[in-house]
């Protein structure tokens, strides 16, 4: 019994150096093709980066994020505060109506002028004296050139493309908000009357 196991493992063997032969040898491109990138990526970690304007950057970005949340928010909460203060005087207003009260005249004109106790002529509406074209115009202007700066700072090519021609708008707008404001001023020293 013995000699037949015996032979049965000599006819099932294969010589060492036959079998080392027979098998291909893997290369470099077989192994890369059974390895999927995304499980590497999930091993290694994220590579320092390059400058330290792109270190800067991200924090920058992300102390951007958090004034721009805040900002927001308080946008929000003074932007709650006038319609809740409209709804109040329209209440008031509607009682008043029923009321047959005298200071309905008085709370439709407040109405009409919202600002007028900020001490702008007109109200909310500028005239050729009102600083509302000046100071808008020269908002603008800091918005198109605080785009175009930003497209500076990032030194990409193609973001100084986008920045600088986004920026256009609000800078265009801005001059010609600046330009009227000065022609009207320029028309009304022209109509007065030389004394």
């Amino acid at each position: 019994m013995m000699s037949l196991f015996a032979a049965t493992a000599a006819a099932t063997a294969v010589p060492a150096p036959e079998a080392a032969a027979a098998a291909p040898p893997v290369s470099a491109a077989d192994v890369a093709a059974y390895i999927d990138p995304r499980d590497i990526a999930a091993y290694v970690p994220a590579p320092p980066p390059t400058t330290e304007l792109v270190a800067v950057s991200d924090g920058f970005f992300r102390l951007l994020e958090n004034i721009t949340m805040v900002a927001l928010f308080v946008v929000g909460f003074f932007l709650f505060a006038r319609l809740l203060h409209a709804w109040m005087l329209h209440r008031s207003i509607r009682r008043a109506i029923e009321a047959k009260s005298d200071m309905v005249g008085a709370m439709i004109d407040k109405l009409n002028k919202p600002y007028e106790h900020l001490g702008w002529p007109g109200g909310d509406r500028m005239g050729a004296d009102g600083p509302g074209d000046d100071r808008g115009g020269l908002v603008l202007l800091a918005i198109g050139l605080a785009m175009a700066g930003f497209g500076v700072i990032q030194g990409h090519e193609q973001m100084i493309r986008l920045s600088a021609g986004a920026a256009l708008f609000p800078a265009f707008v801005g001059l010609a908000l600046l330009l009227r404001r000065r022609w009207a001023r320029a028309e009304a020293a022209g109509e007065r009357p030389a004394a």
